[in-house]
């Protein structure tokens, strides 16, 4: 059975950005973006209206820069702009909601955007050099560093080349925070866009060995 055992990094974990081009946006515009939608986030109890009015203006703005920035560098040059953004949109203002709110929470969701189609692109990646090399599994994206686990999070994925089953592996500190816990889910990694689905949860494993033998029934399965 061939198999590779470790591979280019596909995404980060949960609000963390992959490595490559896309992770070279600044901390600092990363916190402007959380702290945009952060603070819109109130009004959904507040102001349900308002909430709706800059929901629609954010999906407008976010349109537009979909078809304008293709990828980070351009969104950060857009970004610069700040309020110009709305104010080109010819939407008018939301009573109470500072335009270069609504233009940074557009920003975050083109970039959500931008980091998916990224991670996709380099599983389709991932399974085609393993296609050209013969494997039958191979590793489509890899968080964080498996000999620091569990102290630092881990997480990886892993497919078959030639059906995109795939299976998430996941390495985390016991409830006692001394140990590791070893975590196996299921998945699936669409062969022609290089989405990641998540199916169900396959079992917890408290030590190496019996962890190894369900990884391995997995591929074999």
């Amino acid at each position: 059975m061939g198999y590779r055992g470790s591979g280019p990094a596909a995404g980060g974990g949960p609000g963390q950005p992959p490595s490559g081009p896309e992770a070279t946006v600044p901390d600092a515009v990363l916190r402007l973006w959380d702290q945009a939608e952060a603070r819109l986030f109130p009004l959904v109890l507040s102001r349900p209206d308002l909430y709706q009015q800059s929901v629609t203006m954010i999906s407008e703005l976010a349109a537009r820069l979909r078809e304008d920035c293709p990828d980070v560098p351009a969104l950060l040059a857009a970004q610069e702009r700040g309020a110009a953004l709305v104010t080109d949109l010819g939407a008018g203002v939301i009573p109470g909601v500072a335009p270069d709110l609504i233009a940074a929470a557009a920003c975050a969701m083109r970039y959500r955007e931008l980091v998916t189609a990224g991670a996709a692109a380099r599983r389709l990646a991932a399974l085609a050099g393993a296609q050209e090399q013969g494997l039958r599994w191979t590793v489509v994206e890899e968080n964080g560093d498996e000999t620091r686990a569990p102290f630092l999070p881990y997480q990886r994925v892993e497919a078959d080349v030639s059906t995109g089953r795939a299976v998430i592996v996941s390495i985390e500190p016991d409830e006692t925070l001394t140990g590791a816990v070893r975590r196996l889910d299921a998945g699936e990694v669409d062969l022609a866009t290089g989405q990641l689905r998540i199916g169900d949860p396959i079992g917890s494993y408290p030590d190496p060995e019996s962890f190894s033998e369900a990884l391995r029934q997995v591929r074999t399965g």
